[in-house]
């Protein structure tokens, strides 16, 4: 899917009070855009933009997904070297903290080109069907981001109109139950109005199941387990989604945005600028592809390296270890050996240049979240151990036993989870909403203090300094 960003939106509110002082680089408004087909295409392309961003799901996102989490830990001559991503690892963070400012203004910034779309394409003279799929694409989009801001900080302002000047910019936070209702309305009327599937350049757009696969995500973060059921299952039964033979398969290039994508990053390399970033971050420069040297952004804990048993495939595809004899050597400092491998695009020529997809949700992910919520609505539910072994059969692992009782049951779901989906963004989440983050965190590394407070990251400092009714989380 091409990412095409008008000129116009530098005009566009960056995030719910900032401050735009850019110098318009072309004659391109608002009034003047909207006028035909290409320009409701270029318009929406723009709202999926911001997801491939450094400040969003090219960099941000799977860092604080991992850095606050007990599956990477930041250490080994790198706390100086990146401040921020040191203090999300080790619960050191503050309101100033840069990455939450990252996110915050990103994902608003996408929020009004949804807007806009929503407000203006509607007044285009264009075929009706495809008029109709847009929408439903921006409604989706308007959504997704929606739920990653609630996720991460609780209410936030709730903004459903088009912003075009700096007026009226002090808008107090929502409730995170209004949030989430929004959010659930946005994903239905996608759901109701978006393709099954896609051909040529157009995969990789949002689609129904995708749209499903989102509200049962909405639903278990909810807890609402039969709904979050009732719409995994609509996934499953559509026979549009399925797992790969082998879990390698699920990361080679060739099969993005294939039978286990429910929905992907897109990322292209071949310098058109549209390339990922993910190999270059977590790999360090002790393994160089093409002679191009990594950063190890993201580097793996020997407690995620342990918990797979040595005869699950998932690991070594997952993680890679170097030694002292890696060339360069590895330094002595590095608390564990191992990195991120499964992101690794063998023909890419530079950092930047990845043309790996990132998984925000994919079939296996869909299958557990299933599982889940057929478990919490009842211990020994047949259809709940068959989704959860599919998953476990094609690592290489047993079959769990049918004694498990409902606790142990919830703890081998996100076990399987942290281990099948290890790096795509999903395991602090999983651990806030099982309530589980602080016992993680303080296992893995006692010396770190975490509280309940920390189920929420703190609101931005830099736009509450702007916006006086902007609230702060408990604890900050």
């Amino acid at each position: 899917m091409k990412k095409i960003i008008p000129f116009f939106f530098v005009l566009f509110w960056a995030s719910s009070c900032d401050v735009l002082d850019q110098v318009p680089q072309s004659s391109f408004t608002p009034d003047n855009f909207y006028k035909n087909t290409d320009d409701a295409k270029a318009a929406v392309n723009a709202v999926y933009d911001a997801m491939n961003s450094a400040d969003m799901y090219n960099q941000v996102m799977w860092i604080i997904q991992d850095q606050a989490t007990d599956d990477s830990e930041w250490g080994g001559g790198r706390s100086t070297a990146n401040q921020a991503k040191n203090d999300l690892d080790k619960y050191t963070f503050t309101p100033a903290t840069s990455t939450f400012q990252s996110v915050w203004s990103t994902g608003f910034r996408a929020i009004n080109r949804a807007n806009a779309v929503l407000e203006r394409v509607p007044g285009i003279s264009m075929d009706a069907a495809l008029q109709a799929r847009l929408l439903a694409e921006a409604k989706f989009m308007r959504g997704f981001y929606y739920f990653t801001l609630v996720r991460l900080f609780g209410g936030v302002p709730l903004m459903l109109t088009e912003t075009t000047s700096l007026n009226n910019l002090q808008a107090s936070r929502a409730s995170a139950d209004e949030i989430y209702a929004q959010v659930i309305k946005d994903f239905s009327e996608a759901e109701a109005a978006l393709p099954a599937t896609y051909t040529g350049a157009d995969k990789g757009r949002a689609t129904k199941g995708a749209a499903t696969a989102f509200l049962a995500k909405v639903y278990l973060t909810r807890q609402d387990w039969a709904k979050a059921s009732q719409k995994a299952k609509e996934v499953i039964d559509s026979g549009v989604y399925d797992l790969w033979t082998n879990y390698s398969e699920v990361f080679l290039i060739g099969n993005k945005n294939g039978k286990e994508a429910v929905f992907e990053v897109q990322a292209l390399g071949g310098g058109f600028g549209e390339g990922s970033w993910m190999q270059g971050y977590m790999r360090p420069n002790f393994d160089r592809v093409n002679n191009i040297a990594g950063f190890g952004d993201d580097p793996v804990t020997k407690n995620l390296y342990d918990t797979y048993t040595a005869t699950d495939k998932r690991r070594d595809i997952n993680i890679k270890l170097y030694s002292a004899t890696s060339t360069p050597a590895a330094p002595a400092s590095v608390d564990f050996p191992g990195y991120v491998y499964k992101y690794l695009d063998p023909s890419a020529t530079a950092n930047g240049e990845g043309s790996n997809n990132f998984p925000i949700i994919r079939y296996a992910d869909v299958l557990l979240m299933y599982a889940e919520a057929l478990n919490e609505q009842g211990a020994g539910n047949a259809e709940a151990f068959k989704a959860v072994n599919r998953i476990r059969l094609r690592a290489g692992l047993a079959e769990l036993p049918a004694s498990l009782s409902q606790a142990e049951f919830r703890d081998a779901v996100l076990l399987e989870r942290r281990l099948e989906l290890a790096f795509e963004g999903h395991r602090w989440y999983d651990l806030v909403r099982t309530k589980k983050l602080v016992g993680a965190i303080k296992a893995q590394n006692p010396t770190i203090i975490v509280a309940e407070k920390n189920y929420l990251f703190p609101v931005p400092q830099t736009e509450r300094d702007v916006n006086t009714n902007l609230t702060q989380n408990p604890g900050f």
